[in-house]
């Protein structure tokens, strides 16, 4: 019995096992290329007119040309840092006001594309995480880095969707991940979380410590969103 029970036991040690630090580090990158490209697909829905309106509240004070700008800046800023490299200037996304002064925005044809420096921002970041050496180990501070650029490109992809009331929800496997990791992150603008209790729904859940309450939500399942607009 004895030589029965040894192979046995040995396997559920092995099971129970938890993942090595390269196994927990590359599925940390693959999440932050899963919430990078999540965001980028997001950048079909705004157009010009969007850029001056307000994002919904508790947001109300910033628009939705300010909410791109932080994800450029976030972006960039992250790629920077992970290469080392001098923090690049604030990224400007134009705006109908700042178009009139400027002399552009009249027609359609003149009007810049306001979600082009979201994209190559995303293409930045992609670039220098793809070089990251995950067999390694990331040290606590690419961790964290890592961590905040995916919770706060899940969170404000939900702003931008109640903003210009289009959109799919979240990934779900991000919220998931998210809530089962529990990093502690803040996102812009830094809002005080909301109270939640064990009934919370995770979705809701994770809007609340960002400090947001639940929209209108938009569910993709839903046949009367099936436009993405509820």
């Amino acid at each position: 019995m004895a030589q029965t029970t040894t192979p046995q036991s040995t396997m559920t040690v092995l099971e129970a096992e938890p993942p090595s630090t390269a196994q927990t580090d590359r599925e940390l990158l693959r999440l932050h290329r899963r919430a990078c490209t999540d965001f980028a697909a997001r950048m079909r829905l705004p157009a010009w007119e969007h850029m001056a309106m307000a994002l919904s509240p508790p947001l109300e004070s910033y628009t939705v040309a300010d909410l791109l700008a932080r994800v450029a800046d976030g972006n960039l800023a992250a790629a920077a840092q992970m290469s080392g490299q001098p923090l690049p200037p604030p990224v400007e996304i134009p705006t109908p006001a700042a178009g009139v002064a400027l002399g552009f925005g009249g027609h359609s044809e003149d009007r810049p594309d306001p979600t082009r420096p979201v994209i190559e921002s995303v293409r930045t970041v992609l670039a220098v995480a793809a070089g990251l050496d995950a067999g390694a180990g990331f040290s606590p501070r690419l961790r964290d880095l890592l961590w905040t650029r995916v919770v706060e490109l899940t969170i404000l992809g939900y702003d931008l969707q109640q903003a210009i009331s289009a959109g799919a929800g979240l990934d779900e496997l991000l919220v998931d991940r998210v809530q089962a990791a529990a990093p502690p992150v803040q996102v812009w603008p830094g809002l005080e979380p909301l109270a939640v209790d064990l009934s919370t729904p995770p979705l809701q859940r994770l809007l609340a410590l960002a400090g947001r309450p639940v929209g209108r939500w938009v569910d993709s399942s839903d046949p009367n969103c099936s436009t993405g607009q509820c």
